[in-house]
């Protein structure tokens, strides 16, 4: 969802959300434990995100994210944050694609580490 970046506002995000969520339940046989909610990128601290107004960015991500982990945790999915990870890319370039916007396969590779133990403990 890019609601932060559309300017959509918490609201309506909040019941996009949790319909999202419903419906990635019952596409999963009515086992929450098989969903996993993946939070926000920030994409302030890359080259793209500069061009606007990156404290705003990061605070709104922040926003959208704890109304996202709250549906999580209400619906008792698996939450994962990649947030903080993809904040470290403001020191390190090599986490962000050529195309100054997307994460690199070095991020990618970072929520991967995370989301195995999640996705092995869901396929037993």
């Amino acid at each position: 969802m890019n609601d932060q970046y559309q300017g959509s506002d918490t609201t309506g995000y909040r019941i996009r959300f949790t319909e999202l969520v419903e419906t990635c339940i019952s596409l999963a046989d009515n086992l929450p434990g098989h969903v996993v909610v993946l939070s926000i990128p920030d994409y302030s601290v890359t080259p793209f995100g500069k061009n606007f107004d990156v404290n705003r960015i990061s605070r709104e991500i922040d926003a959208f994210n704890a109304i996202n982990k709250e549906i999580a945790l209400a619906y008792k999915v698996h939450y994962l944050d990649i947030t903080s990870s993809t904040r470290e890319a403001a020191h390190d370039p090599d986490l962000i694609c050529p195309d100054g916007l997307h994460p690199s396969g070095i991020e990618y590779k970072k929520w991967a580490d995370k989301l195995g133990p999640i996705m092995q403990e869901i396929l037993k």
